[in-house]
């Protein structure tokens, strides 16, 4: 009669092909993830720029997107977080009455910054920029100037993502160069 099982010599044989396959995968898997977490994180700065837009058309009036370390007033670097409010007294100062949203900062590590200068930008009623217009542009911890993302912003207040229009593999800001982290 003959026993049912496997063999030692199967079973280190398959042992072996998982380590392989885990060995190509989890590479693999880990830079998917990291690219997950730039677009995301890329993705939700670009919404809160085009709720600003929107946001001045719709009031009429000035609206201001900038960046905040406390969540209340306009303070700190873009990497520590934004906000979006209504500034309907002109004086530049967020009101308690006047936010409209807030945008947490970016991943421990990620650095985040704005080409453009300065760390606020007006939009007006009619939904173009006061003047403003550069790149945003989101590294991941790593630097990796492959994982880099942006979102271009131009005077008209229109806004896009950044593309890879050469192929090489690194997003382009608006002139053409490609991303450094």
């Amino acid at each position: 009669m003959r026993q049912q099982g496997f063999t030692i010599i199967e079973l280190m044989i398959t042992v072996a092909l998982i380590a392989i396959i885990a060995a190509i995968g989890i590479p693999s898997f880990r830079d998917l993830m990291a690219s997950n977490r730039v677009v995301a994180s890329i993705n939700e700065l670009h919404a809160g720029l085009r709720l600003a837009r929107i946001e001045a058309v719709k009031r009429n009036d000035t609206v201001v997107f900038c960046s905040t370390s406390d969540s209340a007033s306009c303070s700190g670097t873009w990497g520590d977080g934004w906000l979006v409010f209504h500034d309907a007294d002109g004086d530049g100062n967020v009101d308690a009455d006047e936010l409209i949203r807030v945008g947490e900062g970016v991943r421990n590590g990620y650095s985040l910054t704005f080409s453009g200068g300065g760390t606020s930008i007006s939009f007006l009623a009619r939904g173009m920029t006061n003047g403003q217009s550069g790149t945003f542009k989101l590294c991941d911890s790593e630097a990796d100037a492959g994982l880099a993302r942006g979102i271009i912003l131009l005077s008209t207040g229109a806004t896009r993502r950044s593309l890879d229009t050469d192929g090489s593999g690194i997003h382009e800001d608006n002139g053409g160069s490609d991303f450094s982290c």
